[in-house]
């Protein structure tokens, strides 16, 4: 009777082959998951940040019309001085002011707490920062400047001198106006926005 020694079995390397791939399968799987999240949360983020870019640009064309027609409706010019001396100035810039006042809620569409309606592309609450008259006169330019409680400095310069705070040289008689409002940023923070816009009259 032959006896035959048994020797172990050499050990299958199969299973350990299909188990190797699974788990490179499964982690290629979780890599590409994850850059797919990535990507759409990134193209998510880039899409939240045009809009909210058109909305601003929006905003400040919308802004830019309503100041200059603001600026104009309060241009109420001295028809008698227009008539002696063909200069064109501003008569009265306090009442200027005040018309100025009623021509921005107007043109805005604002409340009687300067806030914007709902829906409407300004919110507010908003305030007047600086409104200013220059009145040219051959070669002297005198300034009415207004501040946000509505309290007047008055002085003159030379033409050629006189800059309004937007940086553009005064060269004629002219209303400079700037606003200030809330409006709602990137990430949901809340920033404070200036608006402002200097109209020449003898245009």
């Amino acid at each position: 009777m032959g006896l035959r020694r048994k020797g172990f079995l050499q050990p299958s390397t199969k299973k350990q082959e299909n188990s190797g791939q699974f788990f490179a399968a499964k982690e290629g799987g979780q890599i590409g998951g994850m850059a797919g999240l990535f990507f759409t949360l990134f193209l998510g983020a880039m899409l939240c940040a045009v809009l909210r870019m058109e909305h601003y640009r929006a905003v400040s064309l919308y802004l830019e019309d309503a100041l200059a027609a603001s600026n104009l409706a309060s241009a109420v010019v001295d028809v008698r001085e227009y008539g002696i001396s063909h200069s064109i100035l501003i008569a009265r810039p306090e009442e200027a002011f005040l018309i100025y006042q009623r021509a921005v809620r107007g043109n805005l569409n604002l409340n009687e707490s300067w806030e914007g309606q709902a829906g409407s592309l300004i919110q507010g609450p908003v305030s007047i920062v600086r409104y200013i008259v220059y009145n040219v006169r051959g070669g002297e330019v005198t300034v009415y400047d207004f501040d946000e409680g509505g309290h007047m400095e008055q002085w003159q310069d030379s033409l050629g001198n006189v800059t309004a705070p937007n940086g553009i040289s005064v060269e004629s008689t002219s209303v400079y106006s700037e606003i200030a409002f809330e409006t709602e940023g990137l990430l949901g923070v809340t920033v404070r926005a200036h608006k402002g816009n200097l109209a020449d009259i003898s245009r």
